[in-house]
């Protein structure tokens, strides 16, 4: 697989062509819309899954191209084509994602009053579950080892760019009337508090039966059992503290002292375990 740069961020050329960055350029956005913003292995297809789950309950079905991949507009499919030409056609309400940083974002995103939800997941969880997918997936370079993924990851080599730069760009619009931030974790701790909390934004609230008949159908085993894994060989343990079964003791320090010095006094945090 052979990746490009664009701005500075290396993206992978089979799955996301120079030219659907520049089809987003001029993707005009609705007021409909829901939009989830992720950096990869972050939570995407689980937070996808929960916001579709929200509308199913108000009779609402979104447009599905892919059975086992969210609407991701960067993206081209083999045998499907380039999806942000396909959600340019789309019944409303669209719902659709990116992993693009904030900057490759559709210009009026930020100004319309589309409905935009940050999914964002502590960055040694997010390390071991993108370095168990670039060794599942054809279309991403496969690491070499643990080790040298590990030093890629801290460097910032990574694909769609340096973590702490991606989260930190979103991070910047917080007080953004139409922006919600959720964390992978809390949604691990305490998913109906979370989903309420995304329904409540939404402006789709739900009833308590409702609420848990979300809860049902996106927990992780529900929807890997769902799929069956020759549909989502990307869904593995889907749990808090894997990284603990990965990190030696240095590399752990390593990305804890990258932590604090990236995110001291942002006010932005996560959870490990």
């Amino acid at each position: 697989m052979t990746y490009y740069k664009e701005r500075g961020i290396s993206f992978p050329d089979g799955l996301v062509p120079r030219s659907n960055l520049e089809l987003m350029k001029t993707f005009d956005i609705r007021e409909e819309d829901i939009i989830f913003l992720t950096y990869p292995k972050a939570g995407t297809f689980w937070i996808h899954q929960v916001i579709k789950q929200i509308l199913a309950s108000e009779g609402v079905q979104d447009e599905k191209y892919l059975t086992d991949v969210p609407n991701l507009l960067e993206f081209t499919v083999p045998g499907i084509g380039a999806l942000v030409e396909l959600l340019k056609t789309a019944p409303s309400p669209r719902v659709m994602g990116t992993h693009v940083p904030v900057e490759f974002l559709p210009p009026g995103l930020l100004g319309s009053k589309a409905k935009i939800v940050v999914m964002m997941r502590n960055p040694k969880d997010t390390a071991v579950s993108t370095f168990h997918f670039y060794q599942k997936m054809s279309y991403m370079k496969t690491p070499e080892s643990w080790d040298s993924f590990v030093e890629e990851f801290l460097a910032g080599d990574c694909a769609w760019g340096p973590f702490y730069d991606h989260v930190l760009g979103f991070w910047k619009l917080k007080d953004h009337h139409n922006i919600l931030f959720l964390k992978y974790e809390d949604m691990k701790k305490d998913l109906p508090a979370e989903v309420r909390k995304l329904s409540s934004f939404l402006g789709r609230p739900l009833t308590e039966e409702a609420v848990q008949a979300v809860v049902s159908a996106t927990q992780f085993d529900s929807m890997k059992k769902t799929l069956g894994q020759q549909s989502a060989p990307w869904a593995r343990k889907g749990v808090i503290g894997d990284w603990k079964n990965h990190f030696s003791d240095e590399q752990s320090r390593a990305f804890d002292d990258q932590y604090r010095d990236r995110l001291s006094n942002t006010g932005l945090e996560f959870e490990f375990e």
